[in-house]
């Protein structure tokens, strides 16, 4: 099955071979340095001023999952942050990852194995047990005082997530593949209040560009030009033109959805748009909590 390359298809249980060549075609569309200055320092200009209206101190870092809370649901940017707290469904991705970065590797012969040996690593090291001088992944600490049923669900969790990742895609047909990566980083020119924060599950090349594939939980949002948009915009900012990918694919494996974006200079701006209106849903937000009383 060929995938066209529009701006946002969909794929019911997407096979590999078609994931594949969506992440693998030639480039259609290019950024150049001049329209990313000019995006750029617009950008910079819009967010600073945004950002001035932050109760002092106040630093905010907007993450995937910030941009995502201001998009769809703006009520709940209210309620007082509470604490982070682990839980299976929130580790399954970076145990996943490790897992599948095992798998690509050929040090483990499945998901499954995988996993199971990516968790005994966390706990190894966690105990200090493992590699001099390595540092245990953040959930190993918490997942090592699980009882075993615990333990069970955090694993169950982990591989169906590395599964779904690993038979999404034919390996051995792509360039220069990294499994998670360092995310992307900007801090916004003339403030400290605000850094933007992209990352990706999958980096590959196509001809050259970097492609990104991101991996979404349920159904893609209504909005999803927005969501494939700030992982490709924050690289394009930190970085310049040679870092803005060709395009990003997302796929949501539990409804089998794909969405893909090709990334221009319109994509960049329309993310960049989606940014403005998530700040200010932010700052908004968080003066009306400082009204109140409550921040």
């Amino acid at each position: 099955m060929t995938v066209p390359m529009t701006t946002g298809m969909s794929l019911a249980l997407p096979r590999a071979g078609s994931l594949t060549d969506a992440l693998m075609a030639p480039p259609s569309d290019t950024v150049s340095a001049e329209e990313l200055r000019v995006l750029r320092e617009q950008l910079a200009g819009d967010l600073a001023a945004l950002v001035e209206e932050l109760p002092p101190g106040e630093k905010l870092r907007l993450d995937e999952f910030r941009f995502g809370q201001a998009r769809e649901h703006p009520d709940r940017l209210s309620a007082v942050e509470g604490p982070f707290v682990a839980s299976p469904a929130r580790c399954r991705r970076a145990v996943g990852l490790g897992a599948v970065a095992r798998c690509l590797g050929r040090r483990s012969p499945s998901p499954g194995a995988a996993v199971a040996e990516v968790l005994a690593a966390g706990v190894e090291d966690a105990a200090d047990g493992g590699d001099p001088g390595a540092r245990p992944p953040w959930w190993a600490g918490w997942y090592g005082g699980l009882p075993a049923g615990g333990r069970a669900m955090v694993e169950a969790e982990a591989v169906t997530w590395a599964t779904q990742l690993w038979t999404a895609l034919e390996w051995e047909r792509l360039v220069q593949p990294v499994v998670g990566g360092g995310d992307d980083w900007w801090d916004c020119p003339g403030t400290r209040a605000l850094t933007l924060r992209g990352r990706a599950d999958v980096r590959v090349r196509a001809v050259g560009r970097p492609v990104l594939l991101v991996v979404g939980s349920g159904v893609p949002p209504s909005d999803w030009r927005s969501a494939l948009g700030f992982p490709a915009l924050v690289p394009a900012l930190g970085r310049g033109e040679k870092s803005v990918p060709a395009r990003v694919v997302g796929l949501w494996p539990a409804s089998g959805q794909v969405r893909i974006l090709p990334v221009d200079n319109g994509a960049l701006v329309d993310a960049a748009a989606a940014v403005i209106r998530a700040v200010s849903t932010w700052v908004d937000a968080r003066l009306e909590m400082r009204v109140a009383g409550v921040a």
